[in-house]
């Protein structure tokens, strides 16, 4: 991800534009409710693997509550992207978004 991009200038023009809201309304609203497969064992047994080693690194701040939105941001990358199964490059994506939005928190307090 790009660090010069100005995402309150991107927020500000989407907020100004009403049709362009009620579309990503709708768009979220689809991907919450589509019907998305069960995560193979290969992939579950990396997420676990995963989450462990995050969990040991930082006990304190990574919670089941942190896994869960993990799932959940991965969840819906993949649908964005048109899968309707997880895969390791959506788990990935999820991770490194994550990792940007929490970077981004630190470093504006």
């Amino acid at each position: 991800m790009q660090d010069n991009i100005n995402y309150q200038d991107i927020i500000s023009e989407i907020h100004s534009d009403q049709d362009m809201m009620d579309r990503f309304r709708r768009y979220l609203t689809v991907l919450r409710h589509i019907q998305y497969d069960q995560v193979d064992e290969e992939l579950q047994q990396k997420i676990e693997q995963d989450f462990v080693s995050e969990r040991k690194s930082n006990p304190k701040d990574v919670t089941g509550d942190t896994l869960h939105r993990s799932l959940v941001i991965a969840r819906l990358y993949g649908i964005s992207r048109g899968h309707l199964k997880l895969e390791e490059e959506d788990w990935n994506s999820a991770k490194s978004l994550e990792k940007d939005r929490l970077s981004r928190i630190a470093s504006s307090s």
